[in-house]
């Protein structure tokens, strides 16, 4: 794996702590976290499944975000394992230390570290887990090594992405977008984190195998997402929460953007059944040990 020029990763990290802590997306994920976590409920049954969790274990979640998976791994390794719980900045994990309060959660514990520096000693954890954030690691190589210190021999780490870019998440929302857009975005570098990148068939497998992981899997899999409302109030949770696709957004005329919105909701309409909507989502599960 060749290494990135290190004023793109310097600009990828800027831009992604921009997209991700700011005001705006840790609202929108505060407002919509019971309906997407409904929605991405099989992507944490993968991780979840992929960890083989047990009693007892010392777990670390990076990019946890509003708290999934990590409120469940702590429900799983309860009563004696505990839960470190790292996203870039406080904003959305606020939310989830207030979602295990309410929960009743004691073993969880919640820590600003960037993946590519974690705050840990070297075999510090049991298990690793990362649900929809190994995309965004500005520098890949650099933070899946780290990954890979901070594990105990015999530890686990296992990662879900989005799949391939055709798929309904993708074409119903961003990709209508898209087409309406005055300046299309250029192509995401390839040297950089993109949304769908781990679409491409054995570059998570590769990117772990590189990393120094052994036995390593990966798998695509369709899961349902479920959500419980209209094809209206999904979109509108769309234009909010979707912090790479918000620039697009700001592009439109409010011309261009009644034609995206009526082109996308027919579009939603083909997996609702006028009360929720269900749709395929491909994600992939990518898992592998330190020997």
């Amino acid at each position: 794996m060749s290494a990135p020029d290190p004023s793109k990763i310097q600009k990828f990290r800027e831009h992604l702590r921009q997209e991700w802590t700011g005001e705006r997306t840790v609202a929108a994920w505060r407002k919509w976290q019971a309906q997407i976590a409904a929605f991405t409920r099989g992507a944490t049954e993968a991780i979840l499944e992929a960890t083989q969790l047990r009693p007892g274990m010392r777990v670390l979640d990076l990019a946890c975000g509003v708290g999934d998976p990590a409120l469940s791994i702590a429900t799983e390794v309860a009563p004696s394992g505990r839960v470190t719980a790292t996203d870039l900045g406080p904003g959305m994990m606020s939310l989830a230390e207030e979602l295990a309060r309410k929960k009743g959660l004691t073993n969880i514990e919640f820590r600003e570290a960037s993946a590519e520096a974690l705050p840990f000693p070297d075999g510090s954890y049991d298990v690793l887990t990362c649900r929809c954030g190994i995309m965004f690691f500005p520098d890949l190589p650099k933070a899946l090594r780290e990954c890979f210190r901070v594990l105990k021999p015999g530890g686990r780490a296992a990662f879900v992405a989005w799949g391939k870019k055709e798929q309904p998440f993708f074409t119903t929302t961003a990709g209508v977008i898209l087409k309406h857009v005055p300046v299309p975005p250029p192509p995401p570098d390839p040297d950089g984190p993109s949304l769908f990148m781990f679409g491409e068939r054995d570059r998570l497998r590769r990117a772990l195998e590189s990393a120094g992981f052994s036995n390593v899997q990966e798998e695509h899999r369709i899961i349902a997402g479920r959500w419980a409302s209209s094809v209206e109030e999904y979109f509108e949770q769309f234009t909010e929460v979707a912090a790479p696709f918000r620039p697009l957004l700001d592009q439109l005329t409010s011309e261009k953007m009644a034609q995206a919105k009526s082109e996308s909701f027919a579009a939603l309409k083909k997996f609702s059944n006028g009360k929720e909507l269900n749709m395929p989502l491909e994600i992939v599960i990518g898992s592998g040990t330190r020997s």
